[in-house]
């Protein structure tokens, strides 16, 4: 068995939700009476905002739940979950998955696990703001994200 890290950039994933949100600010009816300072309120943009950053961490810690029961067989210097800040590693035990499928399997992994932090902050965002309906998107979406990592990471341990 070897060990598999999953990086995910913190910058980028403030970039994701800094479009994204702007995107919705200027598109979603909820905000549609807002002036423009309002808006800004909604828009998370990460540049050394604690608030996002905050965001973040949790999302990280929710996204780990699905790779806590993988971790146990990871080689002992491995370190199984960091979030420094700048980058967020989760680190798990590779079993004996089909021939030519691990390096899909985890490139899949890392996009699915970038963007279920991403929906898991907006859905925070949409929450505080009192914006049900798109909160209520935003957990589906990361809902589907982590069924889409529990179900590749049984694939590529078992």
């Amino acid at each position: 068995m070897a060990d598999i890290t999953i990086t995910i950039t913190i910058s980028e994933v403030f970039k994701l939700i800094a479009r994204r949100t702007s995107i919705t600010t200027e598109t979603d009816p909820f905000y549609k009476a807002n002036t423009t300072e309002e808006k800004q309120y909604s828009q998370l943009h990460g540049e050394s905002d604690r608030i996002t950053l905050d965001l973040v961490n949790e999302a990280a810690k929710e996204v780990l739940k699905c790779f806590v029961s993988r971790q146990g067989d990871i080689t002992e210097l491995a370190v199984p979950f960091v979030n420094d800040g700048t980058i967020i590693t989760y680190t798990f035990a590779q079993g004996t998955p089909a021939l030519r499928q691990s390096e899909a399997i985890v490139e899949k992994l890392t996009q699915n696990t970038r963007d279920a932090i991403v929906y898991f902050v907006m859905a925070a965002l949409y929450k505080t703001d009192g914006n049900i309906n798109k909160m209520q998107v935003m957990e589906a979406k990361s809902i589907e994200l982590v069924n889409a990592l529990t179900g590749d990471l049984y694939r590529l341990h078992d």
